[in-house]
């Protein structure tokens, strides 16, 4: 059903951040509680954009690109949207405490951060900025949680660093595309594109030096061959960089879709994979 939007499911990717960091994915219990956690962070997820389709959907009418979602186009009833937001919540309060306490806070931690996003927060100009970045971290922190990991505090840093570009190329793409003075995002008024591009970098510089500090640390502590793990630094900031310059031609609004369909983030990204598998189980 496309008001489940299972193109933003990457962004749940994420929970396999620190078991994959700590090369615990290769163990079956582990594994299966990542998967659970994934699983149940897109029914989270999912639940937050029902919410977010309900609430916005006057607004969503006079976006280009949001009108065609399924609330706001009337393909959908809002009555069958709620009534779906009501299952993904079942579901997921039935599952999540068999992942452990810490990830039952975590959830609900999202749930309550999204929910409030959508109703009331979405308007704060900065503070909706952090707290859609924010749900990135506790999708990793979600993962630490259900697979028993302890996250570093540099691998926090780079995603929480990282999370703010993402959130804040977005605006700016949104800006570029929309202008100040649209409907469907009345806090892009707030905006100008200069400080959101300050921001931008000021973030890729924080996740630069943190996932720097974060992958000559973790290769320290590792037996073997530490040299792929460090090698690992130039494909990322490869990426940071062309992200930036897509950002700055207004190209950022929908990040999960650049990520994987721009060539360069691609091969970056796979070059990232290759050699940071190679240092965790060389």
């Amino acid at each position: 059903m496309r008001l489940l939007r299972p193109h933003q499911y990457t962004k749940n990717l994420l929970v396999f951040a620190a078991p994959g960091a700590a090369a615990r994915l290769d163990e079956g219990d582990t594994l299966l509680r990542a998967i659970t956690a994934f699983a149940l962070f897109c029914a989270i997820s999912s639940a937050g954009y029902v919410v977010n389709d309900l609430t916005d959907a006057s607004a969503d009418r006079q976006h280009p690109e949001k009108r065609h979602r399924p609330i706001a186009s009337g393909a959908v009833s809002e009555k069958v949207g709620r009534s779906l937001l009501v299952a993904l919540l079942i579901v997921t309060a039935a599952i999540a405490p068999t992942l452990g306490g810490w990830f039952v806070v975590a959830t609900a931690g999202y749930a309550i951060t999204t929910f409030s996003y959508s109703l009331v927060l979405k308007q704060v100009p900065w503070l909706e900025l952090v707290l859609v970045s924010s749900g990135f971290v506790v999708r990793a922190a979600a993962g630490a949680a259900a697979t028993d990991v302890e996250p570093s505090g540099w691998f926090l840093v780079v995603v929480s660093a990282g999370a703010l570009l993402v959130i804040a190329g977005k605006r700016l793409g949104e800006l570029v595309t929309l202008g100040q003075d649209t409907l469907s995002r009345p806090v892009l008024r707030h905006y100008t594109a200069s400080s959101l591009q300050l921001l931008a970098g000021a973030s890729a510089a924080a996740a630069t030096v943190a996932y720097a500090a974060w992958a000559i640390a973790d290769a320290s502590s590792r037996a073997g061959d530490d040299r792929f793990l460090r090698l690992t630094i130039v494909p990322f900031v490869a990426a940071l960089l062309r992200y930036l310059d897509l950002c700055r031609r207004g190209r950022g609004e929908a990040p999960d879709i650049i990520v994987f369909r721009d060539p360069w983030m691609l091969l970056a990204g796979v070059v990232w994979v290759a050699l940071y598998a190679t240092g965790l189980y060389s």
